[in-house]
């Protein structure tokens, strides 16, 4: 039986509370902007990078003021976390993706 990278989960104690920021960029689709993309890093994962997507029509903080102030943190609610791959030939691409109801800007550098 083989296994899919959808049947992976994180165990909870690799999972954040606070998540720091690194990039902020609209969410759309065909055209349709669905909201706010977050890519934040994960330091218990040897930092590994995942987008944190909220469905909001305003950012917590903006690109510009991530870029001025350097990083932030932020706390995101009902945070599900999802693995994705992808084979292109001999190479295989993976990573992990996100959803949150909110997000909430907790400090700023």
């Amino acid at each position: 039986m083989a296994v899919k990278i959808s049947d992976l989960t994180l165990p909870k104690d690799k999972l954040e509370t606070e998540y720091q920021v690194v990039q902020v960029a609209r969410w759309q689709r065909d055209g349709e902007v669905l909201g706010w993309s977050y890519e934040c890093i994960l330091p218990k994962l040897r930092f590994e990078k995942m987008s944190v997507k909220v469905s909001s029509e305003f950012p917590v903080i903006s690109k510009e003021q991530l870029e001025e102030q350097g990083t932030a943190r932020l706390r995101f609610e009902q945070l599900v976390i999802t693995p994705w791959g992808r084979v292109n030939g001999q190479f295989v691409s993976y990573g992990l993706s996100a959803t949150a109801e909110k997000a909430t800007l907790i400090a700023t550098r």
